[in-house]
C-alpha cells in the first residue's frame, strides 16, 4: 500500500474521490471489490483512507468508473 501525500488545493484525496464516484456511478463498494479483485473491505479502507491502492488498481477503478483519476 502505498502512502498519500496530503491533497493540494486543486486536487481531491483519492478516499473522498472514490467514495464521491461510486455514488455518481450508483455503485456498490462490494459491487467495486468484486470487479477491482479485491474485498469490500478494502474499498472501504481506501475511501476512508486507511489504505492507498495500489497505480494499477487506480488504473482499474478509473476505467470500471468511466473517469479520470484524481490528481
Amino acid at each position: 500500500m502505498h502512502t498519500s501525500l496530503p491533497p493540494t488545493e486543486d486536487s481531491e484525496a483519492f478516499g473522498p474521490w472514490l467514495g464521491h464516484q461510486l455514488r455518481r456511478a450508483g455503485m456498490s463498494q462490494a459491487h467495486l471489490a468484486d470487479q477491482v479483485g479485491t474485498t469490500r473491505a478494502t474499498v472501504s479502507a481506501w475511501i476512508t483512507g486507511r489504505a492507498e491502492p495500489h497505480d494499477e488498481a487506480r488504473a482499474r477503478i478509473a476505467d470500471i468508473l468511466a473517469t479520470a483519476q484524481p490528481s
